[in-house]
């Protein structure tokens, strides 16, 4: 029997299909607690059915293990016997203290984890978050105060940056509200299947202002076998992808997506012409809250976006990988999905 929220239960036993009566748990509880025997042959609870022998460490009782004979007479243990019975004990009681210890290790490394996971989400909000609020908060005062002596011009151009802030502010807060429903296992995909260029295309509209001043091309086969994605979410991994080859690439070059299939997947790449991605950061960009470090012109954002990227794509079955292009600069991201069976083609639903 081992301790099991507050109490002791019984883990394992033979014949498997053993119950304890009141008594005898009883006699295991006050074992366990008391770190003496009790029950059959004992001092305490002598009324048991077996007898219950704490399982001892260095520390405290780490659980108890309860005996019983056919013999109803004389004692349950021969004194060779409970030597043996003793030196068992200790072995099951040093093997299970170091598994308690490797959990309780484990236990504090996640803590610790959430803890520093913590602190960088409180770090990203105020340095982040408070850069589109000040923005939002500078134009709305200007246009308060001085909006009868304002040329039009200048009023535009403030209206638009508190449409423009509120949008960026609007996105960190999704992209965190999405983090904590991958983190907490609360995703659960709406599969169905899809034409992947369908979507993209979707993505790419919804990315319009985004994307203003740079160019995009797209080349998707309008054979290319559909797949089976939540569109939602696999829309959010295109515009995340699309957001942060805008970021990182210069103002006039192109962001190339292009989509094919190979023998089990559907492979779509998203590539930019910006400065790549470090090697030393190729395995770390889709780690909550990491970011390349870049330059003063770039955009700022919570870190987030590539890890709900891998997120997204691992809770639909696919993969997703960072890399840099061949010779020339620029990231590319490349996305596997996996290749349904025994499904239609687009032109054959047509």
């Amino acid at each position: 029997l081992l301790p099991e929220e507050g109490t002791i239960a019984v883990k394992a036993g033979y014949p498997p299909d053993d119950t304890l009566d009141d008594a005898d748990i009883a006699a295991a509880r006050w074992a366990w607690e008391h770190n003496h025997a009790a029950g059959r042959g004992a001092d305490t609870l002598p009324g048991a059915k077996r007898l219950y022998v704490p399982l001892r460490t260095g520390r405290t009782a780490v659980g108890v293990i309860g005996l019983d004979s056919d013999r109803r007479d004389g004692p349950l243990l021969t004194p060779e016997q409970q030597r043996l019975l003793d030196a068992l004990a200790d072995q099951a009681a040093l093997a299970i203290e170091r598994i308690q210890l490797v959990a309780d290790v484990d236990r504090a490394r996640l803590a610790a984890e959430a803890d520093r996971l913590r602190s960088a989400l409180l770090t990203s909000i105020s340095h982040d978050l408070k850069t589109p609020l000040a923005a939002i908060l500078g134009a709305a005062g200007t246009l308060r105060d001085y909006f009868a002596s304002m040329p039009e011009e200048d009023r535009s151009d403030l209206l638009s940056t508190v449409v423009d802030e509120s949008e960026r502010l609007n996105r960190f807060i999704a992209n965190l509200l999405d983090m904590t429903k991958i983190e907490s296992g609360a995703m659960e995909p709406n599969y169905a299947l899809h034409y992947a260029g369908d979507i993209i295309g979707s993505a790419l509209r919804r990315a319009t202002k985004i994307l203003e001043h740079h160019k995009t091309e797209m080349n998707m086969p309008t054979d290319l076998p559909m797949v089976r994605v939540d569109p939602v979410l696999f829309e959010q991994v295109i515009f995340n992808l699309l957001d942060n080859a805008a970021k990182y690439s210069p103002e006039g070059s192109v962001i190339h997506i292009e989509g094919w299939a190979d023998t089990d997947s559907v492979v779509i790449q998203v590539s930019d012409e910006g400065p790549g991605i470090p090697p030393a950061d190729l395995t770390r960009v889709f780690d909550t809250f990491y970011r390349v470090r870049k330059g003063d012109q770039v955009r700022a954002g919570t870190g987030l976006g590539l890890s709900i990227c891998r997120g997204f794509i691992e809770a639909m079955s696919g993969t997703i990988a960072a890399g840099n292009r061949r010779g020339r600069s620029g990231a590319v991201f490349t996305i596997r999905l996996p290749k349904p069976h025994d499904i239609p083609k687009l032109d054959e639903l047509r």
